[in-house]
This record gives C-alpha cells, structure tokens and sequence, in this order.
C-alpha cells in the first residue's frame, strides 16, 4: 500500500492510510507522517493491532515519552509509559461506577490538553483502541488553531503575551473535592503557561488553554475565568469540533499545543473500554522566568 493522507474537517484533523505503524518506517515515510501532524493537529489510524511496547516505539520518533503521573486510577502492570483510560481494573474485570478510579477519570470528559499542568507541557499524545463499546465514548477534538484565526484582531493583540496558571488540582476540584492524592497534588503544583503558542515548524499560532486553566496572571482571578470560559466557548463551537468514533485498532495522534480533547460518556455498567494512550514530552517551558504564582488562587 501507498501511504495516503485525507482531510477529514474543513479546519484540521486527517486519516493516514497505507501504513502499519508496528513496523519500522523509513524516514521518508516517517517524515511525511510527520509533516501531516505538523499541518493538520490530529492524525486517524485505522486497523492498528499493536502491542504496548510497539506503540511505545513509535511515538518514541517523535521525542521522548512522559511517564504516567501517579494517581489512584494508575495501572502498574502496564509500562510507566503507558496511560491506561479503562474502565477494566488491572485484572481484566469491569469497574464499577461508583468506583473511585472512575470518578477520577471522569476528568477526561473535561475540554483539556494534556499535561498543561506540567512546567513544561506535552507536546502530543498517541491513544490506541484496545476495545471499544458499540456506542458512545466518543473522543472530541477542538482546533485551538482555527479559535486563534476567529478572534478579532484587538483581541488577538490583547491575549498575545498573557500568561495562565494552569493547575492539576484546579481541574480535578472541577469534578469533586479531593480527588487528587496528598502527595499527587504536592508533586503537582501550579505552573505558568502562555495563553498564546506558535507552532516552532510552520508558525501558526493557537489559543492554549483548557480545564486546568485556573486563571490569568495580572487579571482579577473571576475577570480571567470569565475571559477563559468565553475563549473556550468560542474554541468548542460546533465548526471547530472533530468527533472521531472509535472501532478497535483504531491509533489517534494530536498536538497538544493546538488541540484540545475530551472523551464522551458510555454505559460503563455494560460495556469495555480499553485504551492505552502514549505521551510525547514537550521539549521547554511555555514562558520565561520570573512569574510570580499566587498559590491561592488556584483553588
């Protein structure tokens, strides 16, 4: 088969044919994969049936991997590479709703970018179908890139140079109170990240923003909420929205720095859902020191 790639939405997001990601690509290949993620933000597989430690190895291409953070939903019997976004516990049974692990994951159906609540963010994450249920836990994509090119100019000139406080703990106290481990939460404090990124290859710039976005430095915490919600209302109108519907050995890669996701519900008291997703780390901080941090904002 040849390799093919075609666009999937008017705005971004592409399917990449003709190509087995198990096997070892050349570079000639390699490249043009990599130059459509560059272009488009999200790349579909289909009819990928690969193992973990295959997986690991191409994403691998890309830049080197994150390792999963800890929380009560973590599967240690997976590699530390490994995301493992199941409602099936690490001895192959179904979890039941009220289950702890899957209020935490419950945080996935949050808009959000991987990882922003890390100093430096992930720069793209590869998830893999393993088992899908027939209906719902679909997984949205929204370009943070076509939300840039909507916004008029003052407000382009207003937000470049903004810089958010994005917080791990900010997120999951969106779902319930105390969902973070202790010792999780201290690992994971608040960090700074620019409202405004560039693509490094092609230039093209993108709101950054998402659930873990608490606030805006320099603004009163409720007036950058407020701003943050209308950017993201603005990002996830239905024109910008990718929904991909998962069939097994199904392989989705995006940007994280132009991109957001979120999953969508299922039955979990009917059905599985196994996905194993890699993390491509970014390669520096999103802003310059010193920016001050008031802690208690975040909360």
């Amino acid at each position: 088969m040849t390799l093919s790639i075609r666009r999937l939405h008017a705005r971004f997001v592409a399917e990449v044919s003709g190509v087995e990601l198990r096997a070892r690509l050349d570079d000639a290949t390699f490249a043009a994969i990599r130059d459509a993620f560059e272009e488009h933000s999200v790349l579909v597989f289909h009819d990928q049936r690969w193992s973990d430690e295959e997986q690991i190895a191409f994403t691998r291409r890309f830049g080197p991997l994150e390792e999963t953070t800890t929380s009560i939903a973590r599967n240690t019997q997976v590699a530390p590479q490994i995301a493992d976004l199941s409602n099936v516990d690490p001895e192959g049974r179904m979890m039941s709703a009220e289950d702890r692990r899957m209020l935490y994951h419950k945080g996935n159906q949050l808009w959000h970018s991987d990882s922003s609540f890390k100093r430096v963010p992930a720069m793209a994450s590869l998830l893999s179908a393993r088992e899908v249920p027939p209906e719902g836990g679909e997984t949205e994509y929204a370009s943070l890139r076509a939300a840039w090119a909507a916004l008029p100019r003052s407000m382009q000139e207003r937000l470049d140079g903004l810089v958010a406080v994005h917080s791990f703990a900010y997120s999951r106290s969106l779902i319930a109170p105390g969902l973070l481990l202790p010792e999780q939460e201290a690992a994971l404090p608040p960090v700074k990240q620019a409202l405004v990124r560039a693509n490094p290859v092609n230039g093209r710039k993108a709101v950054y923003l998402g659930s873990h976005a608490s606030h805006i430095l320099g603004m009163p915490v409720e007036e950058g909420r407020a701003l943050l919600r209308e950017l993201l209302e603005g990002a996830t109108r239905p024109a910008n929205v990718y929904q991909h519907r998962w069939r097994a050995g199904d392989a989705v890669m995006w940007d994280n720095r132009a991109v957001l996701h979120r999953g969508r519900p299922w039955d979990t008291t009917r059905y599985r859902r196994v996905m194993h997703r890699t993390t491509i780390a970014g390669d520096g901080p999103t802003v310059p020191e010193p920016f001050a941090i008031e802690e208690a904002a975040v909360r």
